[in-house]
């Protein structure tokens, strides 16, 4: 990768806020090139897979996932926040994690968000985006688990949060297991602990969204709360939108407190009223 190509990855990003492509002239404004010198390197990024070109009444680029995950990277790795990328850790629909190494804050953890099709096609559905192109939601994705778990560590159990860039979040690695790959020998300690953490998160304003006992991690030293992309952020005060998205975190905090009682019901044969929970969690 050369500064050249760098500077016109910046350029896209820059500007694809307001473009599904966006155009190579702006692009070349901003990486301070001329638009054939663009055009030439945007045909190589394309080659590359890190771009999708496409000629409209102008000629116009867009990043693809790996291409933004790479322009994130390089990003952390300029503030210094990242000196080496380490072994996949997992991938899943929404996201790819990778072990990495920071002399900042040692061994840690860095999350790549993607924004599958089905995904981005119910979210469009639900709020008006335009035309945005699907990197759009996939940074907002990010940036909504990262202001999620800067608000919430040190209220509740969440890996501490190290630095966000574009789709990127650099975190804490935790050592522990997923919920479901555990069996406890104390399952209703653990689900009165849940339920707590669960209460001081709404306290914070902070409903997860899709808690369920894949996010949850589980080790001799406690539990912790992962994967924050679908939470809602309630604000302080009343403003525009605020009532709709109220309802729309009372609707989502019923669906997590059904996932966990479900999951412990099954699991371990405990029940609890679901009813009686949430007026514990919203007193």
């Amino acid at each position: 990768m050369s500064k050249q190509k760098w500077k016109v990855l910046d350029g896209i990003f820059a500007h694809m806020w307001d473009y599904e492509f966006v155009p190579s002239e702006l692009i070349a404004k901003r990486a301070n090139m001329s638009p054939e010198k663009v055009e030439a390197i945007l045909k190589a990024l394309s080659d590359e897979r890190l771009v999708v070109n496409k000629q409209l009444a102008y000629f116009g680029s867009t990043f693809t996932f790996i291409g933004l995950s790479l322009y994130s990277l390089w990003r952390l790795v300029k503030r210094n926040h990242v000196s080496m990328l380490g072994k996949l850790m997992g991938e899943g629909k929404e996201s790819v994690v990778y072990n990495c190494y920071s002399e900042k804050y040692g061994e840690a953890v860095i999350k790549f968000h993607r924004v599958g099709y089905p995904s981005f096609k119910k979210v469009r559905e639900k709020r008006d985006y335009g035309t945005l192109h699907f990197t759009v939601l996939t940074v907002r994705s990010a940036r909504n688990e990262y202001k999620a778990l800067r608000r919430l560590y040190g209220f509740v159990s969440v890996p501490r949060p190290h630095a966000w860039e574009g789709n990127a979040i650099l975190m804490e690695l935790i050592d522990a297991k997923e919920l479901f790959r555990v069996r406890l020998t104390n399952p209703e300690d653990v689900l009165e602990i849940i339920i707590d953490e669960v209460r001081k998160m709404y306290s914070r304003g902070v409903v997860h969204g899709d808690l369920s006992q894949y996010n949850i991690l589980v080790s001799e030293e406690g539990i912790w709360f992962i994967d924050f992309p679908q939470c809602v952020l309630l604000e302080e005060g009343e403003g525009e939108g605020e009532s709709e998205k109220e309802d729309e975190a009372e609707e989502l905090l019923r669906r997590d407190v059904e996932n966990i009682l479900n999951y412990f019901k099954r699991a371990y044969g405990i029940e609890k009223d679901i009813n009686t929970v949430l007026e514990y969690i919203k007193k």
